[in-house]
């Protein structure tokens, strides 16, 4: 196949935009008129976005075993301990509005490239880092800015440059985190143990540092540009307002729908719930009579076989013989069941190794059909928006669940408590998804700007015009 360059792609793709005749109508287009969608570079792109993932969902998930380098580093109280895992997660997500911002206005690329800066400088301050209120700020406050720059964009730039595969590249793209936690948490036991906790805080920081790479990778596609084009049209008919009005219109109006409502209450508490269980999961497993490796093991087989369900789903989603909301909390209520019975079959390694199957097998799945969910009620021109909304509010959820968990422990509670909190949180996660099928639009005509709208108005010539001149001035 003839190799292009990527300036002679983008004029490619300009070209798509433009019409090809004075007496040329406005027609009915969608983005199968974009020739970049699924293949070529978009093949490369999810690679990248794949890398990505597999170092962010290493970093997040592995927030277990970086709770227990900072216990045993500073010697302080569950509770207070739990602070900085917990604001690097619920960062990771409350600052999804921060990577939609981001990716509006400049591009997926430059949110990746951003996303590993700062998540190497986290790790590598925190290597440095004298007390535990100093680690807080490094690596929960710093690290919870760049992995939610990353996490967001990595998923919207998969929307960006797919169509027709667009749920099973989804589901490929997000198996990273499990290939990351599989691969990278017996890594990182391994370094803390050989290098103590400065080198090992070192040693992740060179990992993180590969995302910069991945993100360079990313070149806008002819729909990522286009969407642009697109928002900047937005802001010239209106260039009074400045861009956070504008920006707040535009989660304000994906707010107006009840199921963008619902799914967010749906993300609190799922995220509540999973965070709850991996941040504490490993000293459970210790507690209960295992090894710190074994530990490590049991977590990094949890995120082997996510990466099976994460793909796996994203395989049926692709094929539309199910519906996705059905999938989406379907895979929740599984999770809840699960880590209800946890508890009562924990004594024997056994039990363990039957919930992480379980567990792994289906808590990566929500992650795959979020995208397909979210765009039965907004458009792709508000994808951005709208799950940049639900990880924002799983953030809040993030950082709820670990930290009272700690101060349940720290009062005399026990690792069984916190693991049934969070089955039950997962379970209200699972009825809130289920609700939105009771306000499900009949037709795409009540969504949020769809794609075909969105496309129409990008591609047609009249529109093209305002955009060129808007683009010249």
């Amino acid at each position: 196949m003839k190799e292009i360059s990527n300036k002679d792609r983008v004029q490619e793709e300009t070209k798509a935009l433009k019409p090809e005749g004075k007496t040329e109508q406005p027609q009915d287009v969608s983005t199968d008129d974009f020739r970049d969608l699924d293949r070529g570079w978009a093949w490369v792109i999810l690679f990248a976005s794949f890398g990505t993932f597999c170092l962010l969902g290493s970093s997040l998930y592995s927030v277990g075993i970086i709770q227990s380098v900072l216990l045993q580093r500073y010697q302080e109280s569950v509770s207070l301990t739990s602070w900085p895992g917990a604001l690097n997660t619920a960062l990771m997500s409350l600052g999804g509005p921060l990577s939609s911002a981001v990716v509006d206005r400049f591009s997926c690329r430059t949110a990746i490239v951003s996303s590993g800066i700062f998540l190497t400088t986290a790790y590598l301050t925190t290597a440095f880092a004298t007390n535990i209120y100093v680690t807080t700020f490094t690596y929960g406050f710093i690290g919870g800015i760049g992995g939610a720059l990353g996490y967001t964009a990595a998923l919207v730039v998969i929307g960006l440059n797919f169509r027709k595969r667009r749920h099973l590249a989804v589901g490929i793209a997000v198996s990273g985190v499990g290939a990351g936690l599989f691969v990278l948490a017996p890594v990182m036991q391994l370094s803390r143990d050989y290098y103590g906790p400065s080198g090992f805080f070192i040693i992740v920081a060179a990992m993180m540092a590969n995302i910069i790479v991945f993100g360079s990778m990313c070149f806008p596609s002819g729909l990522e540009i286009a969407t642009q084009k697109q928002r900047r049209h937005e802001v010239y008919k209106s260039k009074r307002e400045n861009n956070f009005i504008q920006a707040l219109k535009c989660y304000l109006r994906v707010l107006t729908k009840v199921t963008v409502i619902l799914l967010c209450l749906c993300m609190f508490c799922y995220c509540l719930g999973i965070q709850l269980i991996y941040q504490h999961l490993p000293n459970f497993i210790v507690v209960k009579g295992f090894t710190a490796i074994q530990a490590a093991f049991l977590v990094s087989l949890s995120g082997l076989l996510s990466v099976f369900g994460r793909v796996l789903t994203g395989i049926v989603t692709n094929l539309n013989r199910i519906n996705c909301i059905v999938l989406y909390a379907g895979s929740m209520a599984v999770v809840s069941i699960a880590s209800i019975l946890y508890p009562f079959i924990s004594k024997h390694f056994v039990g363990h190794v039957i919930y992480m199957v379980v567990l792994g097998l289906f808590f990566g799945c929500p992650y795959v059909t979020i995208m397909a969910v979210s765009l039965k009620f907004v458009g792709i021109n508000y994808i951005s928006s709208a799950i940049g909304l639900q990880y924002c509010a799983g953030g809040v959820g993030s950082i709820v669940g670990p930290v009272l968990a700690g101060f349940l422990i720290d009062s005399g509670g026990s690792y069984e408590l916190s693991i049934l909190i969070a089955a039950f949180c997962i379970a209200f996660a699972s009825i809130f998804s289920a609700a939105t099928e009771c306000f499900k639009p009949k037709d795409n005509d009540h969504t949020l700007d769809t794609e075909f709208e969105v496309s129409q108005k990008i591609q047609s010539p009249k529109e093209t015009t305002v955009h060129c001149k808007m683009l010249n001035e």
